[in-house]
């Protein structure tokens, strides 16, 4: 469960966009949400589709000029990639553009094995392959030695990046990253298939016809970076998504067929939940050139079985994910104080390392705190971490890096290596560091654009929603905080996988879609007043419009979160052994009406989040209904299997004997000691 975080918005602002720029209330909310609080930006959002000058970028002139003689000498030049979808279409991009132009060209991605970046072993390749020029795409900025290497070999380099740039820069011919302190481009933000499609752009003295020809991989590789969605990348997606589906790309039409996408389709959200995973799927389970050899295909018999072959690499990565994901559950099954922490950290042997990124976000969103997923390679282990606002992943690592052999990443995201038998005292490290600066960590959140009232929920205003495609980062899918629903039926979806059901909101009825729990496990009841975050679309069936809700979290009605946060995290900090005040103890020492009232809870829902919510809506503090579910797993009446959210019930004889528990005499002592030894 995550805080609901509804975005401050100023009215005025939004009264004055919505005349100035004759668009609904409505979207000018949404709008000024997102930082678009006047005319000239809304029409910029709307209609801007300018591509500023790629000479505007630091180095593109002499990156343009070594590139160019290169070619005019007929020398060998080497697109040089990354392995994840960025690093895949930049390749293409450049080498399909070096194609057109007749030059002498060839490309070459590491393998996820071979790390990121230039390394000296495919250094070696280039050279003895009769490479004159390398020219990197989405890497390079931190090459400092290898790029020595590659002139002391006899080679030329040009670095194009996008990562941030060290002290230092590369020794090379230009080096063109938008992120340089001397560098004064509009478009800082973008991809490493941007600054690749910008270089193509200068080469040819030409913006639209660039666009026309690479903009749908430039759009692909935008979207599955993850870069901000805004400004001159949102244009890019934009006009690479209307060129997409007109492509000429046998290998890219290919991939979008056998991923279902059609006109009605294609956006960005189906680039990012379904091209770009079958993409990485190559660099995390076979070799990155898969995907670069179905889009530089050009047998249109042959690339639909390419396409194939991606589809089934991304079915394995989902089915190793499930599986790492099925052993951590079995971890924490078998030590629930793991979850105690302030961080959760868990290591393995051998979980696939291209993998544990995604297991990461998984166990973030189910836990909402920060993780830290380890695989034991051997000698060394590699480490991937995903966080909260508020919780830097890159402070932490850094403050940590006498355990780290490497590491690097951003506040949120962040990856790291170092030797496999230092995983244990690291991870004793991560939680001190977690306890002594974030005496109450931060709560992971939903940040909703918006709560609807009855009258604001119509189909005119949800179909509005598409002029603020397309979707992703820092220009997201808008999500909604709808209060006081009165649930009225529940059916379920594909055999009981999911569950929809109907409410009533200020008197008119909608359908939610909840694609997270199985009918079997949904514990709400028609007649039940609930608070929805939801995402909302529109509806076409039999020429009937009606809006559909898709459910993202789910409460009762007057939750009060501050305060159930508050106990959660209170619970966590008594269960790992931490000194808590007297009086929060007694406050949460369950009196036999309380133990009562929470067995009784937990007959009709054996679900264990349902529990800990319908507690908590019968006012039964969190920490204290904890303490209650621990007395009874003590006393043998339950057992408690959070991450398969199960609680089971013991059939025993006879009436347990609760007034004996030696948990509850524990807290009862810690009052006593702290209190010096005074009688409760």
């Amino acid at each position: 469960m995550k805080k609901w975080q509804l975005k401050e918005v100023d009215g005025e602002l939004v009264s004055r966009l919505s005349a100035e720029a004759g668009i609904s209330g409505f979207i000018a909310h949404l709008l000024v949400g997102r930082g678009i609080v006047n005319r000239d930006m809304a029409d910029e959002y709307f209609n801007g589709d300018e591509i500023s000058s790629p000479y505007e970028i630091t180095d593109m002139d002499k990156a343009v000029e070594a590139i160019r003689t290169a070619v005019d000498n007929g020398d060998k030049i080497t697109v040089y990639g990354d392995y994840d979808c960025d690093g895949i279409t930049s390749t293409v991009i450049l080498f399909n553009y070096f194609q057109s132009q007749g030059a002498e060209a060839d490309w070459y991605i590491p393998s996820r094995e071979e790390g990121y970046g230039l390394n000296f072993d495919a250094i070696d390749t280039l050279a003895a392959s009769g490479t004159k020029l390398v020219v990197t795409v989405d890497n390079g900025i931190s090459a400092i030695e290898e790029a020595e290497y590659i002139y002391q070999k006899g080679m030329k380099l040009v670095i194009t990046d996008h990562h941030q740039v060290p002290e230092v820069l590369p020794r090379a011919e230009a080096v063109v990253d938008p992120h340089r302190p001397d560098d004064y481009c509009q478009c800082k933000d973008l991809a490493g298939c941007g600054v690749a499609l910008k270089l193509v752009m200068a080469l040819e003295e030409d913006v639209d016809s660039v666009i026309e020809q690479w903009g749908d991989f430039a759009a692909i590789g935008t979207v599955g970076d993850l870069v901000p969605l805004t400004g001159e990348n949102r244009r890019l997606v934009k006009r690479g998504l209307e060129n997409m589906l007109m492509t000429e790309n046998v290998g890219l039409y290919a991939l979008l067929t056998k991923c279902g996408i059609d006109e009605e389709r294609l956006n960005s959200t189906a680039l990012g939940f379904t091209v770009c995973p079958r993409i990485n799927a190559a660099g995390r389970f076979a070799h990155p050139a898969r995907a670069a050899e179905l889009f530089l295909c050009e047998n249109g018999r042959l690339a639909p079985a390419k396409a194939e072959e991606l589809a089934s690499l991304n079915e394995k990565r989902q089915q190793t994910e499930k599986e790492i994901l099925t052993q951590i559950e079995e971890k924490i099954s078998a030590d629930r104080s793991l979850l105690n922490k302030r961080v959760l950290v868990i290591s393995g042997d051998n979980w696939s390392h291209g993998v544990i990124g995604i297991v990461a976000s998984r166990l973030l969103n189910k836990y909402g705190k920060p993780c830290l997923i380890i695989t034991k390679e051997g000698q060394l282990a590699r480490g991937s971490a995903r966080s909260v606002p508020g919780f830097s992943l890159y402070k932490l690592l850094d403050s940590l890096k006498g355990w780290l052999t490497k590491y690097g990443g951003h506040t949120k995201a962040a990856g790291f290596t170092l030797h496999s038998d230092e995983v244990e005292r690291f991870t004793e490290a991560v939680y001190d560091y977690a306890a002594r600066n974030y005496p109450t960590m931060p709560v992971d959140l939903y940040l909703a654009d918006k709560e609807l009232t009855p009258e604001e929920l119509t189909v005119d205003n949800i179909r509005q929603l598409d002029y603020l495609q397309p979707f992703g980062e820092e220009n997201p899918v808008p999500l909604f905080i709808i209060r006081d629903c009165r649930i009225k039926s529940l059916r379920s979806l594909k055999d009981g996988k999911y569950t929809a059901f109907n409410v009533d909101f200020g008197g008119s009825e909608y359908k939610v879609l909840d694609f997270s729990t199985a009918f079997a496990d949904f514990w709400y009841k028609v007649g039940d007043k609930v608070d929805l975050l939801v995402n909302a679309d529109i509806n076409e069936y039999n020429g009937k419009v009606s809006i559909s809700l898709k459910l993202k979290e789910m409460r009762y009605s007057g939750f009060r979160e501050e305060k159930f946060f508050a106990a959660k995290s209170a619970y966590e900090k008594l269960s790992d052994g931490e000194p808590m005040p007297p009086v929060l103890i007694k406050r949460i020492i369950p009196e036999k009406r309380d133990l009562k009232q929470a067995y009784d809870i937990i007959r009709g829902a054996r679900v264990y989040s349902a529990a800990v919510l319908q507690a908590f809506a019968q006012g039964i503090n969190y920490c204290m209904f904890r303490v209650c579910l621990d007395v009874f797993e003590e006393g043998g009446l339950i057992t408690v299997d959070i991450p398969t959210d199960r609680i089971t019930i013991i059939p025993r004889q006879g009436k347990a004997d609760l007034d004996s528990s030696k948990y509850l005499s524990r807290l009862k002592e810690q009052i006593l000691s702290a209190e010096g030894g005074n009688t409760l």
